[in-house]
């Protein structure tokens, strides 16, 4: 995710008491399922109505997922991956978004993707499946949609995968790849691009049968004219901005499409920035559509990582637009919370950076909030670290809250 590009490796920390609720929206007995595009219920969304439970993710980075794998022997990363999501499920996650491609290389064999070195040979989304299964804790495989390595990195690479060859050639990286800043991006502008996403997609889908497919917000990384200015050319549209943004959208959709034509039962979601303005005006993401059309993601969960004294976006009105923002049917909104801001400064937020770090309960109270809105399914923290180590008192707030909320409803 863009904004989570700025923190470093952070040590697993210490398991807190936490105790959270541990599945997804609540059901009246004897009420029959509701069903919505493709012929798809609630049940079969990964997003289970079970009593008085709701809808709770963690993002699993790709820092973590370096972590996990640092020994390089089987069984020891199974170990530390079975006891790493033994501590979430302690915690009350029932869902987990696992950074399984952040730079254009896989923790995982792929077609398309170069192995990370960092995953040492082992098969990060197969232990991930084996041991969610034996949790039941739902995975959902999470990529970066454009990003790659730089040019030094991708220089290296070795292998038969699709990408290195592309990168091989002069004629495929010309048309398929943009250079920008010294890293490469898969080009938002070649319809091949989408059609190696959405085998990406595909790919994961048919192996390993996850709950989801996840992407974060890396789609255009500028709005420079120079990053594109041959392929606006050649396309001979007139509005730079709209072209981009029918790009990103013909991306998402046909990622979409992807998923559900390998199988049915997995969800695509998409955590998009919180600030509206930006998605559309940086990004080219038109999130508003993707909310309101079919075809596009079945669950979106906006990054709201602001405070409630935060001057540009402050916590309560931001999500107030997003909740207001037309859907389809089936189309859920759960609310990214920034667990990682509990105790620190808010260096972005204006006045209200001491907030985080000033005032107990700020995690807590969002969590109350969103999850007592019947638009709203549940919530994701960003990262499960920050989560496992939240401070006693904070621990005890965010399990408070959770409990003494109201059920959730579907939007």
């Amino acid at each position: 995710m863009q904004t989570h590009r700025r923190f470093l490796q952070i040590p697993f920390l210490l398991l807190t008491a936490l105790t959270l609720l541990t599945a997804c929206l609540p059901v009246t007995a004897g009420t029959s399922p509701e069903f919505y595009p493709r012929g798809q219920s609630f049940s079969q969304l990964h997003l289970e109505r079970s009593g008085d439970a709701v809808f709770c993710g963690a993002w699993i980075p790709y820092f973590t997922c370096n972590t996990l794998l640092e020994t390089g022997d089987a069984v020891l990363c199974r170990t530390a991956v079975g006891d790493y999501l033994d501590r979430a499920k302690a915690c009350g996650i029932n869902a987990v978004f696992v950074h399984v491609c952040a730079f254009g290389e896989a923790y995982y064999p792929s077609r398309y993707y170069p192995q990370a070195a960092e995953a040492k040979g082992i098969d990060l989304m197969q232990l991930m499946t084996e041991e969610c299964a034996r949790t039941g804790i739902r995975l959902h495989a999470w990529i970066n949609p454009l990003r790659l390595q730089t040019k030094s990195e991708m220089d290296a690479q070795e292998g038969d995968v699709l990408l290195c060859a592309w990168y091989r050639s002069e004629q495929t990286r010309s048309a398929n790849l943009r250079l920008w800043s010294g890293r490469y991006y898969l080009n938002p502008a070649a319809p091949a691009a989408a059609d190696f996403l959405s085998g990406v997609a595909a790919e994961l889908t048919e192996r390993y049968q996850p709950a989801g497919i996840h992407i974060d917000d890396y789609f255009y990384p500028t709005d420079d004219e120079g990053f594109d200015a041959e392929d606006f050319a050649a396309s001979g549209a007139s509005d730079r901005s709209a072209w981009r943004t029918e790009n990103i959208s013909a991306l998402v959709g046909k990622i979409y499409g992807a998923v559900h034509d390998t199988n049915e039962k997995t969800i695509f979601s998409i955590s998009p920035q919180g600030n509206l303005e930006q998605n559309a005006q940086t990004l080219f993401a038109d999130v508003t559509r993707w909310l309101a059309e079919p075809g596009f993601c079945d669950l979106m969960i906006p990054q709201i990582y602001f405070g409630y004294r935060n001057e540009a976006s402050p916590f309560t009105e931001t999500a107030e637009k997003w909740t207001a923002l037309p859907r389809a049917a089936g189309v859920g909104l759960a609310v990214g919370l920034a667990a990682y801001k509990v105790g620190a400064p808010d260096l972005n937020a204006g006045s209200g950076q001491g907030e985080w770090a000033d005032e107990y309960g700020v995690l807590s109270r969002q969590a109350r909030q969103i999850l007592a809105d019947p638009s709203c399914c549940g919530t994701a923290l960003y990262h499960l670290d920050a989560v496992l180590g939240l401070p006693e008192r904070e621990a005890d707030l965010l399990r408070a809250a959770l409990r003494g909320n109201t059920p959730v409803r579907s939007g």
